[in-house]
């Protein structure tokens, strides 16, 4: 592709892209925070569930950011501190993100073991215990940007050594790491629900009932979770790819040509896009994956009309004269 090519493409991704998938990931992590909300004894759940409002935060403040550009050519305080804040934000809220999808994941590989002792650590405390360590280690941890982070010649950078820093950062920790833990657990979870032999046998007792629903549970909630971790480990394919060849490059080749800067930079525009993607889609994925999810969603949606519509009668309905009705019992 031709320099202005790229710069035409990348600007209509920025223009409708990001805004198209804001406005339809708002729109379905909410949906998933609603479905999730009444299952408070499962911790698969509680992961998805806050891990579904924490990615609508994501892309709201992300397409606030693009709308509203910051001006850093003047260099104040002011302009560091906001420099520092909005770069570090989105980062700490995506890796929290990340983090409960692969504890979600790891659940599910627990919940299908076959070992009580594993079954155990299951549980919602645990879940939220979890949950808040996973928020406060990542604000901390991802705190490096809020200290290294600077404006340079008008620009929010990443300083001298501080580059290839983050660079190995963002591999290890946003890209690879993830993906790994993802694959090995996701696997892990699969052969132990297809060791799992989950017959429907007549309903002799509550108990018999109460087991094989709560089974059946787990089942759909390992689908769902398998295929987001399927669809993550697709999207976020090129990420490290491409931020290990602008590492070996940045010293392998001493005078890149224009046309091959533009297109490294396009294709790293491209990989984070592709991680704000991630951010918007679990719901359309648990949608497609997941007859159970479909049902549940149907459920929701003709719950919700029904109120509607009877709050509308309600409305229309007159209100009795309860004086005229004295009266006319007086006669």
């Amino acid at each position: 592709m031709s320099s202005s090519t790229l710069a035409i493409v990348q600007t209509k991704l920025n223009l409708y892209g990001y805004s198209v998938f804001m406005v339809l990931g708002t729109i379905g992590n909410a949906f998933i925070a609603l479905l999730f909300n009444k299952q408070h004894q499962n911790a698969c759940a509680i992961y998805l569930k806050y891990s579904a409002i924490l990615n609508a935060i994501y892309l709201i403040y992300f397409e606030v950011i693009e709308l509203i550009p910051v001006d850093y050519t003047d260099g104040t305080v002011k302009a560091i501190i906001l420099c520092k804040i909005i770069t570090y934000i989105p980062n700490f809220l995506g890796q929290i993100t990340k983090t409960l999808v692969i504890m979600a994941c790891i659940d599910r590989y627990l919940i299908t073991s076959d070992r009580v002792s594993f079954r155990a650590f299951s549980t919602p405390k645990r879940a939220k215990f979890i949950l808040i360590f996973t928020s406060i280690f990542w604000l901390i941890f991802a705190s490096h940007v809020l200290i290294m982070q600077t404006i340079i010649n008008g620009q929010c950078v990443r300083p001298g050594i501080y580059l290839p820093i983050y660079t190995f950062y963002a591999i290890l920790f946003i890209a690879t790491g993830p993906t790994i833990i993802l694959s090995i657990f996701g696997y892990l979870a699969y052969r132990n629900m297809r060791k799992m032999q989950v017959r429907i046998q007549p309903i002799v007792n509550h108990t018999m009932d109460q087991t094989h629903f709560i089974r059946r549970k787990d089942r759909d909630l390992l689908i769902i979770v398998i295929a987001e971790v399927f669809v993550y480990l697709i999207l976020t394919m090129l990420l490290p790819i491409i931020l290990i060849e602008m590492t070996i490059s940045q010293y392998a080749i001493q005078n890149k040509s224009i046309q091959y800067l533009q297109t490294e930079i396009f294709i790293n525009n491209f990989a984070i896009f592709l991680l704000y993607v991630i951010c918007a889609i679990p719901f359309y994925i648990y949608l497609i994956s997941s007859k159970a999810f479909r049902r549940d969603f149907k459920q929701l949606i003709i719950n919700a009309y029904q109120k509607l519509t009877k709050q509308g009668n309600d409305q229309i309905i007159p209100k009795p004269n309860h004086a005229l009705t004295q009266r006319d019992t007086q006669v």
